[in-house]
């Protein structure tokens, strides 16, 4: 029975769809192969085929949609339908490889007009329409996430924003309306990507957002932005398209429910056609969102005996009116909805379904107000997109790092040319004097713990051997080893060599061989690192550095406390400018030779 009904379904698909799957699967051969050869290696076999109630699924593995593509050009599947998985045979006519509900699980959306997806389903279709559907499923799958979290929250500048699924917030909600009556109604907002740019930017929004109760995540730039953190990202709540399943679940609980915002008639129109939509629905009332006197509204809303409220002012002035007022209301609950009342009053029109399956109803409504919604959604937009690319990779530490390196290199190529004649005649020196190799090299400890081997002129006589006590008494403070002017190792000409800090020239090849900076924290033996407590390591973070802030600031007249202070100062606050001044005061610092030894 099952493959008479494949055989009648050849005869209906179209040579279009035929013709667009032959298309993709060319193009998407390479990928073919690749697929093949792992199904090959789990199944024993290139290509899977499952029988179901009107034909064959095919299928790579997991990867289905892929091998798909054969059905269709076979004809035994329609290019765009529901999926052969919940199909019967009464939609035999309907089956395909791509299907809306397949992308919109992917993106985490599911929108009201869901069960009306009549055009997507029949098979005359535009042509560009099934020329999109493949490539749309493709970008669906950049959102799609095997297990989505359930009931999580994620901290975006200090407020918990919900991630997790629709039913779960859902169900929150529910549970805050029906919840032992409170003194206070509960509150929920939502946030998208302007939002957060203007959290980012308000401490005010920041405030009044963190007095909410629930805050839902709004659109696919979140899902972007949890992507580029590492998190998976739950589901798409988007308010436009939520607010009607919070109606739906009032209308079957009875409760009853308050439009407050937009011009005139706005609210009542929006609340007029949830009513037919939702018979059953409890109105108790709508007024428009231009006022002066907030008691004379509060009063109006009390006395309708809302349980809850809609508040549609647009962020962040909504969520300041809330916070303002909320202790007055005598509602369940309050939600912030935007501009949920100007879409289902008919005042502007929503996107295309199309549109708002790729997450693009931003640009629809840009198209529609370019001069009001231009700073919105192309200034912010592109703030949002940079300062979360940015944060994911790092952007300002790798353009510190790059220009760090930069002046690390030509300063020290500079400094190397210059010292080289008067090298050769300190190094002919300390050979005839000391009697032994005038480069002193030293194991030192680097970034996140490398050993490197540091290079500096010779300016102790190794013969001299103190005595453990005297070396602990004499050498060490809080338990960590520092300089000392009286070491008695210290040669006359290295004693002149550290007054001035020529003994520390060779460290230029340290810092082109990138092993150290021209300014960071002094780079540490092994025996003092071994000596660190978890705050002493943060000055591991970085690479060490021939000057830095204690060297500009007392050198070894401070204590080894205030030295490690400064070094972790610095860590936390480099910036190039404080680079620059550092290597500038250096000048000046080793000049006087104040602090040296």
């Amino acid at each position: 029975m099952n493959r008479v009904m494949s055989r009648v379904m050849i005869v209906d698909v179209s040579l279009l769809d035929r013709l667009i799957a032959l298309l993709y699967s060319v193009v998407s051969f390479p990928v073919w192969v690749c697929y093949a050869i792992q199904n090959y290696n789990h199944c024993g076999r290139l290509l899977s085929r499952y029988e179901y109630c009107c034909g064959f699924d095919y299928r790579f593995c997991q990867t289905s949609r892929l091998a798909r593509l054969l059905a269709v050009v076979r004809g035994e599947l329609h290019l765009i339908g529901f999926s052969p998985k919940i199909a019967y045979s009464s939609d035999n006519k309907s089956v395909g490889a791509f299907s809306a509900r397949d992308i919109h699980e992917n993106l985490g959306i599911t929108p009201p007009e869901y069960h009306h997806l009549s055009d997507d389903m029949e098979l005359k279709m535009y042509w560009w329409k099934k020329m999109i559907y493949p490539l749309l499923y493709a970008y669906s799958l950049l959102f799609k996430v095997t297990h989505k979290p359930i009931n999580q929250r994620i901290k975006w500048f200090g407020i918990e924003v919900f991630n997790g699924q629709q039913s779960i917030a859902l169900n929150i909600i529910k549970q805050l309306i029906v919840a032992i009556p409170k003194k206070n109604p509960s509150l929920i907002g939502y946030v998208n990507a302007d939002c957060l740019n203007k959290l980012k930017d308000s401490d005010k929004y920041r405030k009044n957002l963190a007095k909410f109760n629930l805050v839902l995540p709004d659109g696919v730039g979140l899902k972007w932005a949890l992507k580029l953190k590492g998190i998976l990202p739950g589901d798409n709540i988007n308010g436009t398209d939520f607010s009607p399943k919070i109606l739906e679940l009032a209308a079957q609980e009875n409760w009853s429910v308050f439009f407050l915002g937009g011009e005139g008639d706005i609210s009542k129109n929006a609340l007029a056609k949830f009513k037919n939509v939702y018979p059953n629905l409890n109105v108790a009332g709508s007024h428009h969102g231009f006022f002066n006197e907030d008691k004379l509204v509060i009063d109006y809303i009390n006395k309708s005996k809302a349980q809850i409220l809609f508040v549609g002012f647009g962020s962040p002035l909504q969520e300041q009116w809330v916070v303002d007022n909320y202790k007055y209301l005598s509602v369940n609950i309050v939600i912030c909805v935007g501009g949920m009342f100007d879409f289902y009053a008919g005042k502007v029109q929503r996107a295309p379904l199309l549109i708002r399956q790729v997450g693009f109803e931003w640009l629809y409504r840009l198209y529609q107000e370019p001069k009001r919604l231009w700073n919105r959604y192309i200034v912010g937009n592109a703030n949002f997109i940079f300062w979360n690319v940015s944060h994911a990779l790092d952007i300002r530490m790798f353009c510190l790092n790059v220009c760090s390196r930069t002046i690390d290199v030509v300063i020290s190529f500079i400094a190397l040319i210059i010292w080289a004649p008067f090298h050769i005649i300190l190094y002919c020196l300390l050979f005839i004097t000391e009697r032994r190799n005038p480069i002193f090299k030293q194991v030192r400890v680097g970034k996140n713990g490398q050993r490197f081997i540091m290079y500096k002129y010779t300016t102790m006589d190794s013969d001299i051997i103190l005595e453990e006590e005297e070396e602990f008494k004499r050498y060490v403070s809080d338990g960590i080893r520092y300089k000392n002017k009286s070491d008695p190792r210290i040669t006359k000409i290295g004693f002149w060599l550290r007054k001035f800090s020529v003994d520390e020239i060779p460290q230029f090849l340290n810092v082109l061989k990138g092993e150290m900076k021209l300014v960071g924290p002094r780079p540490a033996l092994d025996e003092e690192v071994e000596k660190y407590t978890q705050v002493h390591k943060l000055r591991l973070l970085v690479k060490p550095g021939m000057t830095g802030l204690w060297q500009i600031s007392g050198r070894s007249e401070l204590s080894c406390k205030k030295q490690f202070e400064l070094d972790l100062n610095y860590v936390m606050t480099r910036t190039i400018m404080l680079d620059l001044t550092i290597l500038i005061k250096t000048i000046p610092a080793v000049y006087s030779a104040r602090g040296a030894m």
